[in-house]
């Protein structure tokens, strides 16, 4: 469970891998969001946006409250069906903390450029700081600059 100052435990950092494996898990040559290191940058990126923050520390919250996740040794002692189960349960129980835990997931996991490269997208930056655009031109307004105004211009 979640510190007072409301950050992950050691505990709270398997349970997360766990829980990335099972939501997003391996695809051919390529392991599971939790095997891929990617816990790390879930709690990284939480930090960026409060709900997501929010709907992680819930989710992992509900996951070590649950008594009957204490009884079995916790959410990675559980068989695998016993853990898709335990997720089922946490998103039709608490929906939108669970969304919002579900986005961070996947915003995380498709912004890798490892998945990028299994899904064969081009791996670059995000703008404003990303990739070269080409460079304008500004033939594409000929046909706007032909046209007659059909506005009227206003004193001033």
């Amino acid at each position: 469970m979640p510190t007072a100052e409301r950050s992950l435990t050691a505990a709270d950092r398997e349970t997360l891998r766990a829980v990335l494996d099972r939501l997003l898990p391996p695809v051919g040559e390529l392991p599971g969001a939790g095997a891929m290191g990617l816990a790390e940058v879930v709690e990284r990126n939480a930090q960026r946006s409060p709900s997501m923050r929010s709907g992680l520390l819930s989710v992992l919250d509900a996951l070590s409250l649950d008594p009957g996740l204490h009884v079995t040794g916790g959410f990675q002692a559980l068989k695998p069906e016993q853990q898709d189960e335990a997720i089922r349960t946490i998103e039709v129980s608490m929906a939108e903390p669970f969304a919002q835990f579900l986005r961070l997931a996947y915003v995380t996991y498709y912004g890798d450029p490892r998945v990028h490269a299994r899904i064969g997208w081009p791996s670059r930056p995000l703008q404003p700081d990303g990739f070269e655009l080409p460079p304008f031109d500004d033939a594409v307004l000929e046909k706007v600059r032909r046209r007659k105004p059909f506005w009227r211009r206003v004193p001033g």
